[in-house]
């Protein structure tokens, strides 16, 4: 079992990983003390072999660095409240869409956590501007879920 510090939007989680086999496709991970199996999905067990490195040229032939690439962001929820996710799970059911009025103690979402269900309320009135996620998503605590306006 291998350990590792993630920080995930700005949270920090304690992982341990146990080995996967030859064919890496189920493996044991425990995020925070909560043990999950987790599957792997598009792994093949394949050989890889380490780049080779060409040699410095020797005579005084000038070297261009390359370009850099640009890395598309995650867009960043929409302004106004967000609702974010008090434990980490699984989303069993998004009760609302974008655009949909809601009122203090209407259920936003449930989510699976460690075999219970839990709904997330809304703690205020307003018109839900942006969901973040979707049924079946894995979340992590403090993920945002969605944005009330």
């Amino acid at each position: 079992m291998k350990d590792y510090s993630l920080k995930i939007n700005g949270h920090s989680y304690k992982v341990q990983i146990d080995d996967t086999n030859e064919t890496p496709t189920v493996t044991h991970v425990i995020v925070n003390g909560v043990d999950y199996e987790v599957e792997i999905e598009g792994t093949k067990s394949t050989s890889v072999s380490k780049p080779q490195v060409a040699p410095a040229p020797t005579s005084g032939g000038s070297v261009t660095p390359a370009k850099a690439v640009a890395v598309p962001q995650q867009s960043a929820p929409a302004s106004g409240y967000s609702v974010k996710s008090p434990l980490p799970g699984t989303i069993l059911d998004v009760k609302v869409a974008a655009g949909t009025t809601v009122t203090r103690g209407q259920t936003l979402v449930v989510i699976e956590a460690m075999k219970m269900e839990n709904s997330i309320d809304a703690d205020r009135n307003g018109v839900v501007k942006q969901v973040c996620v979707q049924q079946g998503a894995t979340v992590m605590e403090g993920d945002t879920l969605l944005v009330i306006e």
